[in-house]
């Protein structure tokens, strides 16, 4: 741990409407976290003091309904920030955060942050902006994942979301690995029944399995399938 080196955000605009000062002094009350694949960084109703600007890897977030079954709302990735509506109405975080991949944060004080919005109004406006995006981003992986459509083309849908989002290697392997039971979660079905389709996209030449690691070989294809 220690503090951030540097502010980076692509919601924020990478800070670029505050001046070097303020810049500072949310470095100085800053805190560098490295969170291992797997580990939850805040649940569901807990309080939170930081703003959470991920600099490396990809995280979820998700609920726990009634009867103990988990719900993933959304994925994130560099560039994205999260705990915004936590420091913004002082209640607990309405989700819960685990990286899905071993992902570096830049977590920034409360108070700090809350100062530098009040005082910079570009700032404000930059931070507004966000909260606007972000109505738009579930929205559309509300398109995504919950029109009514087959598992099926709904699971070409997010092979292909997380190769836009997160990106690929030359060969086609996705960077993040997500495990059958979250996308089984997201889907509204069971491990099971993604490991056929999973077999079934392989089988028909549009991805490659390797263990737990999944290779998009025709991005089209998949298109295909979820427009279908």
């Amino acid at each position: 741990m220690g503090n951030c080196t540097e502010l980076q955000s692509r919601q924020l605009k990478d800070f670029e409407s505050l001046s070097n000062e303020v810049k500072q002094e949310l470095l100085r009350t800053s805190e560098s976290l490295s969170i291992p694949k797997g580990k939850v960084i805040f649940k569901e109703n807990q309080p939170l003091h930081k703003l959470y600007c991920i600099k490396k890897g990809a995280c979820k977030f998700s609920k726990v309904d009634n009867i103990g079954q988990e719900h993933v709302l959304r994925f994130l990735g560099k560039g994205e920030i999260m705990g915004k509506r936590s420091l913004l109405t002082n209640n607990g975080a309405e989700v819960s955060a685990v990286a899905l991949s071993d992902t570096e944060l830049c977590c920034l004080d409360k108070n700090t942050f809350l100062k530098s919005l009040r005082e910079n109004p570009g700032f404000l406006q930059d931070f507004l902006d966000v909260l606007i995006e972000d109505v738009n981003i579930n929205e559309y992986t509300r398109i995504i994942f919950c029109v009514h459509k087959g598992i099926k083309q709904r699971l070409a849908h997010l092979l292909v979301y997380l190769l836009k989002k997160y990106g690929a290697d030359r060969n086609g392997r996705l960077w993040v690995r997500l495990k059958r039971e979250d996308m089984a979660t997201v889907l509204g079905t069971s491990p099971e029944y993604v490991i056929n389709l999973l077999t079934n996209f392989k089988n028909a030449g549009l991805i490659n399995t390797v263990r737990s690691e999944i290779h998009v070989l025709s991005k089209e294809g998949l298109e295909r399938i979820g427009n279908s």
